[in-house]
């Protein structure tokens, strides 16, 4: 069996032999050099694995929550007042179906500032001495309070002027608070409800002491945005639709007459 058997001379199949002897042992000896390598991989990652610490995977980010409906204030966006609820407490959502957003309305706009509109139907009175003692407290009887809007007619969209106007009727001054929480300028509808104050909202306390001279009006005004208002801002503003309207003003319990004036469409 060793003894090489066949036609060609016997030194041929000895180097045949160790030929195929020695493609096995290189086989053997590149699989096991392989078998070391992975070893010795699969070691040093174990070792950078432990000395690292676990790995830490990271929860996926999720956006912010929106913000809840309703947060911020419902009419004009720097007073404090809350959003109010659905329900409308003087049912004056009724009268409008548009809801608008009080942040597109600045609260300077519903304030009410001084107004010198000069009034030429209005002759300048005459001085009038002031007393020895100083003029004298306002009464009721000693004014008069008025109700203006700069015109009987405007389209849905635009912002009337409503003035409250001041005027000593007495034949002496006279001195008045005019601060601007006693006074208000009102919106009603025909039917009686009650569609937009100037105190709901913007009107706040400060000391405004006046002397008024007898037939001198005196007036203040506010730029009305055409929307709803509610006691302490308590609704959300409504488009005040087209319509018959009135104006009233009152300083104190003084109380104006209406002026009539129409919304058109």
């Amino acid at each position: 069996m060793w003894e090489p058997v066949g036609p060609l001379p016997a030194s041929v199949y000895w180097r045949r032999r160790w030929l195929a002897i020695a493609s096995v042992i290189t086989a053997v000896g590149l699989i096991a050099a392989t078998v070391a390598l992975l070893a010795a991989r699969t070691a040093t990652s174990d070792i950078t694995t432990h000395a690292s610490g676990p790995a830490v995977v990271s929860a996926p980010q999720q956006a912010p929550p929106p913000p809840a409906a309703g947060t911020a204030s419902s009419l004009p966006p720097s007073q404090p007042g809350a959003v109010g609820p659905a329900s409308d407490p003087v049912g004056l959502s009724a009268l409008s179906g548009q809801q608008v957003s009080p942040s597109s309305t600045p609260a300077t706009s519903e304030e009410l500032f001084p107004d010198d509109t000069p009034r030429q139907s209005v002759p300048v009175p005459p001085p009038v001495p002031v007393p020895p003692t100083g003029p004298v407290p306002c009464t009721n009887a000693m004014i008069s309070v008025g109700a203006e809007i700069d015109r009987p007619e405007h389209r849905v969209g635009e912002r009337p002027v409503l003035r409250l106007v001041v005027t000593n009727i007495s034949d002496q001054p006279c001195i008045r608070d005019l601060d601007s929480a006693r006074q208000e300028i009102v919106v009603w509808s025909t039917e009686g409800a009650r569609v937009w104050s100037s105190n709901d909202c913007v009107n706040a306390s400060s000391t405004d002491l006046r002397t008024l001279v007898p037939g001198q009006p005196v007036a203040f005004a506010v730029r009305w945005a055409g929307r709803t208002s509610t006691p302490g801002c308590a609704a959300v503003r409504t488009v005040v639709p087209p319509g018959p309207y009135r104006v009233m003003t009152r300083v104190d319990d003084a109380i104006s007459t209406a002026t009539p004036f129409v919304r058109l469409a």
